[in-house]
């Protein structure tokens, strides 16, 4: 097993704090496909979900969607500038307070990623939930 390496201090070494900004980039990145397909999806099974009296709860969703998606793009835009800012860590052998102050930053949008990843996972599953419950109502309609 591998441990992580950390400094004296305890922060992570610059080389890691700048390849988890890359993946979080691209990771927000596919995030803003999967939100156009997951609102499509509901968009195109429209009349089965108004069919099983389900128009409220996909409405909500598309709401919420919306509301994610912002929140992905204020993610993306903080982390492009956080991984154009990760120089400064590269350039100094001297800390100092502009290295703890990103390094801060780096915690703070870490803790986001987290908060959105979780958000974001539940609202996934809410909304496979609907289109699934919808797709068998459809299916018990047209057995009876």
């Amino acid at each position: 097993m591998r441990t992580k390496e950390i400094n004296s201090y305890g922060w992570e070494r610059p080389d890691i704090i700048h390849k988890n900004s890359i993946m979080w980039d691209s990771r927000l990145s596919f995030i803003v496909k999967e939100l156009d397909f997951l609102n499509s999806m509901l968009n195109a099974n429209i009349y089965p979900i108004v069919e099983s009296h389900l128009i409220e709860k996909s409405e909500v969703l598309k709401e919420q969607l919306k509301d994610l998606k912002t929140e992905v793009s204020s993610l993306l835009t903080k982390i492009k500038m956080h991984i154009n800012g990760v120089k400064i860590l590269f350039d100094k052998s001297i800390k100092t307070e502009e290295d703890y102050n990103y390094k801060h930053e780096h915690r703070k949008i870490m803790i986001k990623m987290h908060e959105f990843d979780s958000s974001y996972q539940n609202l996934k599953k809410e909304i496979f939930k609907t289109v699934t419950e919808a797709w068998k109502h459809q299916k018990q309609k047209k057995l009876s």
